[in-house]
């Protein structure tokens, strides 16, 4: 009987929160594209008020990375900041799938895309290598707004119809999802996915299980997915690094890097471990040059260790 009732309670949960989803997204296409910004701004101050986990939890993060370097005081502007980011990028988001035809590209401009063209012409595709920063979906849909076949591996929200409604957003036009789990069969449609030459959107930069690589970020040993170095050691595709920055204007640029050179000294376990630790400064540099527009609300220092003793850093966020 208890089981029963948990059950009915969870999925009397899922329908409020997919009843919610869709007034959500219903009440965002209503507002102007003009005044996304502003009420992004809004939204993100408010959600700072009230959200006191989720900024407990970014003001950690903030004090672990940028404490020994800036201020209290420019430690709790960087972390407001980042909140009015968010909340910007969760009504683009939300208004995204329904964009005029056109405005995408004037929304997001592209930058290095000779590099993206070149990587795909050698026919074994492309891993694009981005992070939680600026307004990452719309990298995705910019790309495929381009003409690119794109695979994206995606943790969707636990609510299944929520995530349903997402897959088809995505797939309406023309994202594959590629679930994380279960993990066999993400490595597998992500091989797939490279050997029809098609890119595949990956991040790192999230807590990662303690049986991943650990390596530096921000000066603390946190465990990593491997995927990016292996998915390429494997098929030959090369890593994009690419992130999406918002400019004051709140118009976005997506910036496509050069191919990641890997290093190959013949040790595969040391091969994976000193590429993704490269890897990972690559991300950690540029979130250090926009620590304002990175999602600094994720636990990815849940696990993290001193990188001299291996000591857990312990924080009760």
């Amino acid at each position: 009987m208890g089981r029963k009732k948990s059950n009915v309670r969870k999925s009397f949960e899922n329908y409020l929160g997919y009843l919610f989803f869709k007034l959500w997204v219903t009440w965002v296409d209503c507002l102007p594209l003009k005044s996304l910004a502003s009420y992004g701004e809004g939204l993100g101050t408010l959600a700072l008020s009230l959200l006191r986990k989720r900024k407990k939890i970014a003001l950690g993060n903030l004090h672990l990375a940028l404490g020994k370097e800036k201020s209290s005081e420019e430690i709790e502007r960087i972390c407001r900041n980042s909140f009015r980011n968010i909340g910007k990028d969760m009504l683009e988001i939300s208004s995204c799938f329904n964009f005029e035809e056109g405005y995408l590209k004037t929304l997001v401009k592209l930058e290095g895309k000779e590099h993206l063209d070149d990587a795909l012409r050698r026919g074994n595709g492309a891993i694009a290598l981005t992070a939680h920063l600026g307004n990452f979906p719309l990298l995705n849909l910019r790309l495929v707004n381009e003409g690119y076949p794109l695979s994206l591996v995606a943790r969707d929200p636990e609510n299944p119809k929520v995530a349903k409604m997402i897959t088809s957003y995505r797939d309406a036009v023309g994202i594959e999802s590629i679930p994380d789990k279960p993990r066999m069969a993400c490595v597998s449609k992500s091989l797939k996915a490279l050997k029809q030459n098609r890119i595949l959107s990956l991040q790192i930069d999230q807590n990662a299980p303690a049986t991943e690589c650990w390596v530096d970020f921000f000066g603390y040993s946190v465990p990593t997915f491997k995927g990016p170095i292996i998915f390429s050691l494997r098929t030959g595709a090369p890593i994009l690094p690419m992130f999406i920055i918002r400019n004051p204007d709140s118009l976005h640029k997506l910036i496509i890097h050069p191919p990641f050179q890997l290093s190959i000294a013949g040790n595969v376990e040391q091969d994976i471990t000193s590429n993704l630790a490269r890897l990972t400064k690559v991300v950690e540099a540029t979130i250090r040059e926009y620590p304002e527009q990175w999602w600094w609300i994720h636990r990815r220092f849940k696990r993290a260790r001193n990188i001299q003793t291996g000591e857990r850093i312990w924080t009760k966020r």
